[in-house]
């Protein structure tokens, strides 16, 4: 079963925008040969945190994170987990990855933008 949320952050901000969440609530049903943004996490990933020390808001400590052999700025913040409650969701604590993830997934952001739900382009 997916998921997908419509999370609205920071009004009128220049670079924080409204995103799609996409979730999986039983991913032990997804085949072993998932691949692309789902198959990079549903493998499972090796990353450590460390340095963990105060940031600019004293509410989000930042760190830096080993993941795949580089050492990644990280933020830690909150979000939703819906895999328990899919309409209210969990708040769990998790860390943010700056650079738009740049390092922590494969390719760039950029790889995994849909300009349409229907967007062929991307299959």
């Amino acid at each position: 079963t997916f998921v997908i949320v419509l999370h609205r952050v920071w009004k009128y901000h220049p670079l924080h925008q409204d995103f799609l969440g996409f979730y999986t609530l039983d991913s032990h049903r997804l085949s072993n040969m998932t691949h692309g943004l789902l198959g990079q996490f549903y493998h499972g990933i090796d990353a450590k945190v460390y340095n963990i020390h105060s940031g600019s808001d004293p509410q989000k400590p930042e760190a830096t994170m080993i993941v795949k052999g580089l050492k990644l700025s990280v933020t830690r913040g909150w979000q939703k987990d819906y895999r328990l409650d899919s309409k209210l969701g969990a708040n769990i604590s998790c860390w943010f990855v700056h650079n738009n993830g740049k390092g922590f997934i494969d390719g760039t952001h950029t790889d995994y933008l849909a300009f349409s739900l229907f967007d062929s382009a991307m299959l």
